[in-house]
């Protein structure tokens, strides 16, 4: 018992300052991606500019969600399972991205015209398209050298990586941004060359070595690669197929197809808006994803079931908790959060940000199971559930969208079949957790947490949210109820405190 108990508490202490510093990055890159989301609007001068923007990002960020994600776990989890091996592991890892990468990014600019006028019905897509695909490409490299700082658990340089990439895209996106939508994805594009080049100063190009089989690099590879599609499409998909079927929808009323499209780009414009804030919960959990991971297929790869079984029902309880301490406060004062944020047109969106905060939430605890699955090499099952995923979301968003036709309720309808499919996401998950490792997350804490989750909602929702100051107390006093309610049910007490001051307390 001696000699283990200072391995585990210094593993806790590597996990803790991980998911610290790892989570201080995406938090800046929340806070810049704010900065980018709030000017945006007021530099492209119309919601319909910043809709046409939207909408070739949205297409961009499902490739780049696809490269990114599935070659940073298998770069990770081939580097974590033999550390002495990860010059040459990075430099095949690289290698495979220039082809992927490189391949991928020459079919998105051949096929921009015909994805842009055929599929999302506005020709004026495809320039910005066709820009994308330097993205695409400069990603897929950048994430093969993440991948490797994360396999190693060097998670400093890796949040350092971050911060760059964060800061040369705000900077980057805005400046271009104050030219044209078109100039704004050339400054994404310059900020992904430029963090590229930053981290291979930093990671280098690894050595030439034992090679990997690449049979095995595909194996673990191919079912990622479809995870991370379908995860990137049941996260973004519904703004593809609201600009595409809204305009369908205005032509079929009687509207000429520039109007019909000028009208989609409007509300995927206000779409938008409501995902930036509906996403943050998602955004600030990857950080719990991130570390987990190799933490999992370690002890999975040993065989340490039990130190498995801890990693999962810690990381599930402390996820929802923060997932509802900043989703319920969103959901419930909407409309005084796009009020905060946006012009007064935007308004538009708060009822599908009331939504859409609260399905995330359930699609968050997904990618952390899936995360859980894949660790344990079984990327499989994520896959598959994934797919469903999409599969309901498109179909209940092609359902919902024409049953409730151009108005008040269009972007409400998206938000709702978006949120269906991620709660079934969910559901799926949690059951193939539990059947693999016995545990998931406690039914009491997420009974209390949720219910606490609800008590916040109510009183953010209640509070109202007719200038940016109310908006503001609304926030504050959902964020403020729900930590009382998680101290008064117990579900939040000293030992939760006792652990984050070990995780931060220096050797």
């Amino acid at each position: 018992m001696n000699d283990t108990r200072p391995n585990v508490e210094a593993q806790t202490r590597t996990a803790g300052r991980g998911v610290l510093s790892i989570t201080g990055a995406k938090l800046y890159f929340i806070v810049a991606g704010y900065a980018v989301q709030l000017l945006l609007p007021r530099l492209l001068g119309s919601p319909e500019a910043f809709g046409l923007y939207s909408s070739a990002m949205n297409v961009a960020s499902i490739l780049n969600n696809v490269l990114v994600a599935a070659t940073l776990q298998s770069v990770s989890k081939h580097v974590s399972e033999d550390l002495t091996a990860a010059p040459a592991t990075l430099r095949q890892g690289l290698l495979l991205q220039l082809c992927v990468g490189g391949s991928l990014a020459l079919a998105l600019w051949a096929v921009s015209p015909v994805l842009a006028a055929d599929i999302l019905n506005d020709p004026l897509l495809a320039p910005l398209i066709a820009v994308a695909a330097i993205v695409v490409f400069t990603y897929a490299v950048y994430a093969a050298l993440v991948g490797a700082l994360n396999g190693q658990q060097r998670f400093s340089r890796q949040a350092t990586l971050d911060a760059t990439y964060t800061t040369l895209r705000t900077v980057c996106i805005l400046g271009g941004a104050s030219v044209s939508a078109l100039g704004a994805m050339f400054g994404f594009a310059t900020a992904t060359s430029g963090v590229l080049l930053v981290a291979l100063l930093m990671v280098g190009t690894g050595r030439s070595g034992r090679l990997i089989p690449w049979r095995r690099w595909f194996l673990f590879l191919a079912p990622l690669w479809l995870y991370q599609l379908c995860l990137s499409l049941a996260l973004q998909i519904d703004l593809s197929v609201i600009k595409a079927v809204v305009a369908t929808l205005a032509q079929e009323s009687g509207m000429l197809a520039a109007a019909a499209a000028e009208t989609a780009s409007r509300l995927t414009g206000f779409y938008r808006a409501a995902q930036t804030f509906a996403f943050v919960p998602y955004q600030v959990i990857l950080s719990v994803a991130l570390v987990l991971f190799p933490m999992v297929s370690r002890a999975v790869s040993i065989g340490d079931e039990e130190a498995t079984r801890r990693y999962i029902a810690g990381a599930m309880r402390f996820s929802l908790l923060v997932l509802l301490a900043i989703a319920a406060p969103v959901s419930g004062a909407a409309a005084g959060v796009m009020r905060l944020a946006y012009p007064d047109a935007y308004l538009a969106g708060s009822e599908a940000l009331a939504v859409l905060a609260l399905g995330t939430v359930c699609f968050a605890l997904f990618a952390i199971g899936a995360t859980i699955m894949s660790g344990a090499g079984r990327p499989s099952v994520p896959a598959m559930i994934a797919l469903g995923t999409v599969v309901i979301v498109v179909v209940c968003n092609l359902l919902f969208l024409r049953m409730a036709g151009l108005g008040e309720h269009t972007l409400v309808a998206a938000a709702a079949g978006t949120s269906v499919g991620m709660a079934a996401s969910l559901v799926a998950i949690a059951v193939a957790v539990n059947m693999r490792f016995g545990t998931f997350i406690a039914p009491t804490s997420a009974l209390r947490i949720s219910g606490a989750g609800l008590v916040a909602w109510l009183v953010a929702r209640a509070v109202p949210s007719s200038s940016a100051a109310l908006a503001l107390a609304a926030l504050i006093a959902g964020g403020v109820t729900y930590l009382a309610a998680l101290l008064v049910s117990r579900e939040l007490g000293r030992s939760d405190f006792d652990v984050l001051r070990r995780i931060t307390r220096r050797r």
